[in-house]
């Protein structure tokens, strides 16, 4: 006769428990890093030698805005904060905007941050159109690189690059690499 059930089920159990463990063990070794990300109406490439890293947990947004963060895989950021890192702010708005009649407001609050504002224009991302900004923050200090864009449904989206002024044009391909990745995708929010 064959074996008891409950001997079988022990060793499944067994069998399951070492499978998620060695799940579990060769994800966060890096063997299944993922590669892309599926935001909240959105899509990106994660750039080569970059890593999606989770919300810090003593940084405060505002109510209702999503975050993604992305930074270089060699730094830890439970141990460092990062000098270099690109995000994707996004936000459902209660009423339509344009970006064309919001972007001097932007600008405007950035100046009145004391931030001294670099560079700025508009370019096509996606087929919409997006408002960019550089702009030099001293205090941290780092060049910040801003898109914004707003979409038919009223989402808001931010994708923000900082990095320490000697780093910034070194990492910009990573960045750049993420900005023609990014891919709208249908949602409601």
């Amino acid at each position: 006769m064959g074996e008891p059930a409950s001997k079988k089920l022990t060793k499944l159990l067994v069998l399951f428990v070492v499978g998620v463990l060695l799940f579990k063990n060769a994800t966060s070794s890096g063997i299944f890093e993922a590669k892309d990300h599926k935001g909240k109406g959105f899509y990106v490439k994660i750039p080569e030698g970059w890593k999606k890293v989770k919300r810090q947990k003593d940084v405060v947004y505002p109510e209702g805005v999503a975050v993604v963060m992305f930074i270089p895989k060699k730094i830890n950021i439970e141990y460092e904060v990062p000098d270099v890192y690109i995000s994707i702010f996004t936000k459902k708005l209660s009423s339509p905007i344009w970006i064309e009649d919001e972007f001097p407001e932007i600008l405007s609050s950035i100046k009145k941050g004391g931030y001294k504002v670099m560079d700025k224009g508009e370019i096509k991302l996606d087929d919409r159109l997006s408002a960019w900004v550089v702009y030099h923050d001293k205090k941290t200090p780092a060049l910040v690189l801003e898109f914004y864009m707003v979409t038919d449904n009223s989402i808001f989206y931010k994708i923000q690059y900082s990095a320490h002024p000697d780093k910034f044009n070194k990492q910009r391909p990573a960045f750049e690499e993420l900005k023609v990745s990014f891919k709208f995708r249908f949602s409601l929010y």
